[in-house]
């Protein structure tokens, strides 16, 4: 009995190690839209905050079966506590609120609105918007992100992360949530992927999930805080500028830091 449960385990462990990618793509997507599916059928669309929390949640179960405490210090305190130069905290912080700036700026040269803050309020606005942030990114960043690039260079690992992390949105886009009202989904996954590709160049260079938290959590606060989303300016040129913008430093940051890693200053091949 002890040798047939032994190979039992040993077979799981296997299947685990060789799928565990797999299986946390299927199941973040599956539970995100059975949550959706549910606040349909109650009629109550407030549930679906729960699926931020999802990759988080199913990181942490396949991480436990997987590698046991071992992976979740490495998933949850190592990659948070890792020491972080200043340039690259800034970065986190500050890429896509400047970004942000330059185009409302830019577009109110020809007409759109200037610049301004839509609130000024704190809570609980920085507080979702740090809850949304954990639930994600020690799962698409600290789980998923290093498995993928462990087979694949850092920008085809940055697509294939950019693509599910865009339609893993769109069960709460068909219900008008979590995606930005009065914008097409096409136009999401482009912001999505581009923003993926920064992100993880900002991972690769400080192997840091806080970092990745601090950059989401400073392009959802720009959205909040700022004249930017079609849904607050009533038009989509201050968010194409925008998004133009993202392209552009993301094009920058290949060119220069190469696809490879993200992290030298060569182009790769």
């Amino acid at each position: 009995m002890n040798r047939v449960n032994e190979k039992r385990n040993g077979r799981f462990s296997t299947f685990l190690s060789q799928y565990q990618l797999i299986l946390f793509f299927v199941l973040t997507l599956m539970v995100s839209t059975g949550i959706a599916a549910i606040a349909v059928r109650i009629n109550n669309e407030d549930i679906t905050i729960l699926t931020v929390f999802t990759p988080t949640i199913i990181a942490f179960v396949l991480t436990v079966l997987s590698s046991g405490k071992s992976g979740l210090h490495n998933l949850f305190v190592k990659q948070t506590t890792q020491r972080i130069k200043i340039p690259w905290l800034l970065v986190a912080l500050l890429l896509f609120p400047i970004l942000a700036v330059i185009a409302i700026v830019l577009y109110a040269q020809f007409g759109g609105a200037p610049l301004a803050l839509r609130s000024t309020e704190i809570f609980p606005q920085m507080l979702l918007i740090l809850l949304i942030a954990l639930g994600e990114e020690y799962g698409w960043r600290g789980f998923a992100l290093p498995k993928l690039q462990q087979k694949q260079n850092a920008l085809v690992a940055s697509l294939i992360l950019g693509l599910v992390w865009g339609f893993w949105h769109f069960p709460g886009y068909l219900l008008g949530v979590g995606v930005p009202l009065e914008m097409t989904f096409d136009l999401f996954m482009v912001w999505v992927i581009g923003t993926t590709v920064l992100m993880t160049w900002v991972y690769n260079n400080t192997h840091s999930v806080l970092m990745a938290i601090l950059m989401h959590m400073s392009a959802n606060a720009a959205f909040n805080y700022l004249e930017l989303l079609p849904e607050f300016t009533g038009s989509m040129f201050t968010f194409g500028i925008f998004l133009g913008l993202v392209w552009l430093f993301a094009i920058l940051v290949i060119v220069l830091f190469g696809t490879s890693t993200l992290t030298r200053q060569l182009t790769d091949a």
